[in-house]
C-alpha cells in the first residue's frame, strides 16, 4: 500500500486526491504483480492540507492541521502555487519521497530532501469538471532510483501515458501548453466579447472551434493555418483594426505580424 500525502487542494490538488482515492490498478502495475486485475486502493490517500483549513467531505482522507507534523506517509505531493513550492518544501521534516507538480519550478527547488521529484500533469483542471486520469499524460522527474520507481508506480496506477522529462524539456513543455492552452482560451474570450457587444450568439462559432482543432490535430498547426494575415489580406486586416477598441489592437496586430513572420509574408 502506498501512502500518499497531497499538500494544497486547489484545482490539481483536489483532482489528485480524487484519482487516489478512486483508483484501479491494472495487471501491468508494480502494485499488483501478485495480484488479480483491477486491485482497488494500492495508493491510499492519508491525508491533506490545505492553508484554508477547508475540509472535503467527499474525500475519506482527513484534513490535516499542520505541515510540522505530517502522518507516516511514502509519497507527499505539493500541488501548490508556484511560489510558494520552496518554501513548502522547506516546512516539511519528513523521510518520504517529496515531489511538486509544477511545469515551470525546477525539481532542485525541493532538493533538501533525500528523495525528491516531479508529478506534472500538463492539462487545465477545474473542480467542477471531471477528469479521466487514465487519458492524462503524466511526466516525471527524479533524483534517484527509489523516487523513480515510486514515481512510475504511481504514475502507471492513475494513467496509461506516463513519460520522462528533465526540469528543462518541462519547463519548454509548460510554455508550449501556456500557448496551447491559456492564450487561446484568452482568445476565444475576447471572440466573445466581440460577439457580446453585437448581441451575436457564441454558439455559431462552435463548429469554427471544433474544426480548428480537429483540423491542428490531422494537419499540423503549420498546415492549418489560414485567415487574412497567412494569406496577406492587408485590406481586412486593416478593417479589423479599424472595428476593435483600442485596447485590443495591440493583441491583434502582434499576432497578426507573428502569423506573418511564420510564412514569411
Amino acid at each position: 500500500m502506498m501512502k500518499i500525502i497531497v499538500i494544497g487542494t486547489g484545482n490539481l490538488g483536489y483532482h489528485l486526491c480524487k484519482a487516489i482515492e478512486n483508483q484501479i490498478v491494472d495487471g501491468d502495475s508494480a502494485f499488483a504483480k501478485a495480484d488479480i486485475n483491477n486491485v482497488k486502493n494500492s495508493l491510499k490517500l492519508v491525508g491533506y492540507y490545505n492553508t484554508s483549513t477547508r475540509e472535503i467531505l467527499e474525500f475519506k482522507a482527513p484534513l490535516l492541521d499542520s505541515l510540522q507534523d505530517l502522518p507516516k506517509a511514502d509519497l507527499i505531493i505539493i500541488a501548490t502555487p508556484d511560489d510558494s513550492i520552496k518554501n513548502v518544501s522547506a516546512s516539511i521534516i519528513t523521510d518520504a519521497i517529496v515531489v511538486h507538480t509544477s511545469g515551470s519550478v525546477a525539481m532542485e527547488a525541493i532538493s533538501s530532501h533525500k528523495n525528491h521529484g516531479v508529478f506534472y500533469i500538463p492539462q487545465s483542471f477545474s473542480i467542477s469538471r471531471t477528469m479521466d486520469f487514465k487519458e492524462l499524460p503524466i511526466c516525471i522527474e527524479f533524483n534517484n532510483t527509489m523516487a523513480q520507481e515510486v514515481l512510475e508506480d504511481v504514475g502507471n496506477t492513475l494513467s496509461q501515458k506516463l513519460t520522462h522529462l528533465n526540469s528543462q524539456q518541462r519547463g519548454k513543455l509548460h510554455i508550449a501548453a501556456v500557448y496551447m492552452n491559456n492564450f487561446v482560451n484568452h482568445c476565444y474570450t475576447k471572440a466573445g466579447e466581440i460577439l457580446k457587444d453585437s448581441q451575436i450568439d457564441a454558439e455559431l462559432l462552435y463548429p469554427l472551434m471544433n474544426e480548428t482543432l480537429a483540423k491542428a490535430q490531422d494537419l499540423s498547426p503549420l498546415e492549418a493555418q489560414t485567415g487574412p494575415a497567412r494569406r496577406k489580406d492587408d485590406q481586412t486586416i486593416e478593417r479589423h483594426l479599424d472595428t476593435l477598441k483600442a485596447t485590443d489592437r495591440e493583441m491583434y496586430e502582434a499576432i497578426t505580424q507573428s502569423i506573418k513572420n511564420t510564412y514569411g509574408n
